[in-house]
């Protein structure tokens, strides 16, 4: 604006009948003028507030599914000979793999993942490409994010993902601790039913009271688990990843998955 107030000092005083005529002109100049106030001294225009960029957010416009960017908290991982897909959110020495539910992908996952992550964890939510051999599609997982940096890993899963990470805990002596949620005994041939038994790591199975066949199936293996276990029916028909819109089960779920 100074540099405005200078040039109209330094404009010579028109005459009344000069100036009728030129008042357009001088409008439009002192328009163009003021534009330029707001600019640097270079006259490149200031960033608005609030403006971000990719360097700034380490956004590299990779993505998976519709929900996951990659960025500064968000990796997305390539495992299993390059069949499996998912992503790292955390840096953390606890590691939690996320399984989800049929006719879902990681989607599903991911608020429960970031919040995981901003807990201190490292959690790796990742896709499965069918609907067989599910276990070890997870313990590849778990490879995985032991390759990342996690040291004890729990595993997590919605539905037939409950029923994979509990056949998977019942293969892995390495397995810190497992939950279920909503994971039928049987599965396209994975029997948790007769796997849990023979998982000796804690264990959380979590079910909605009239989400039948599955709180059954809940209940039945709670019963069939050995010591450090616990059963949490909520009520409702909610299932897999929608049990956690409870803020109950998620607070519970993640106090689980940090071991304590």
């Amino acid at each position: 604006m100074h540099r405005l107030a200078s040039v109209i000092r330094q404009m010579t005083p028109l005459k009344s009948t000069q100036l009728a005529g030129r008042s357009v002109v001088v409008i439009a100049f002192i328009a163009l003028a003021l534009a330029g106030c707001g600019g640097s001294g270079s006259g490149t225009a200031a960033p608005t507030q609030g403006s971000t960029t990719a360097t700034a957010t380490g956004n590299t416009g990779k993505t998976v599914d519709y929900c996951a960017h990659e960025d500064a908290t968000t990796k997305i991982v390539h495992f299993g000979g390059a069949d499996l897909e998912g992503v790292v959110i955390g840096d953390g020495a606890t590691g939690v793999v996320l399984a989800h539910q049929l006719h879902s992908n990681l989607c599903s996952w991911l608020p429960f993942a970031k919040r995981l992550g901003a807990a201190g964890m490292r959690v790796l939510a990742f896709d499965f490409p069918s609907t067989t051999g599910l276990d070890r599609h997870v313990l590849a997982a778990v490879a995985e994010l032991r390759r990342q940096g996690a040291h004890a890993i729990a595993l997590a899963g919605a539905s037939m993902g409950g029923t994979a990470v509990l056949v998977a805990a019942s293969r892995n002596s390495n397995i810190s601790r497992v939950a279920s949620l909503s994971g039928p005994r049987n599965f396209e041939g994975l029997a948790a039913g007769r796997a849990v038994p023979r998982v000796r790591v804690p264990k959380l199975f979590v079910a909605g009271r009239e989400d039948s066949p599955y709180v059954d199936d809940a209940r039945a293996m709670y019963r069939a688990a050995t010591a450090d276990k616990r059963l949490l029916v909520v009520p409702g028909s909610d299932h897999g990843t929608d049990l956690l819109d409870d803020e109950n089960v998620g607070d519970q779920l993640l106090a689980f998955l940090a071991g304590q």
